[in-house]
């Protein structure tokens, strides 16, 4: 595949994807309730801040939690 700004953003949008898939799947072990509109709540979220709450629900799922909760009930604007 070559290398190309196109291809970049793809592999970067299925990152996100995946770590957005990732969480739901952390809060629902967790206990966490979902929203109806869960994903698209991680959809708004930045690639930095989803890779930070992975690495998180991995090293510090409590924290995590509490992080990923913060997110899910947040007050809709």
């Amino acid at each position: 595949m070559i290398d190309s700004p196109f291809w970049e953003e793809q592999r970067a949008k299925e990152r996100t994807r995946l770590w957005s898939q990732l969480l739901l799947t952390f809060a629902e072990a967790r206990g966490i309730p979902l929203p109806s509109d869960a994903s698209g709540l991680l959809a708004q979220l930045d690639a930095p801040v989803l890779e930070s709450l992975v690495n998180k629900a991995v090293t510090a799922p409590d924290t995590a939690a509490t992080e990923l909760r913060a997110v899910l009930t947040a007050p809709k604007h």
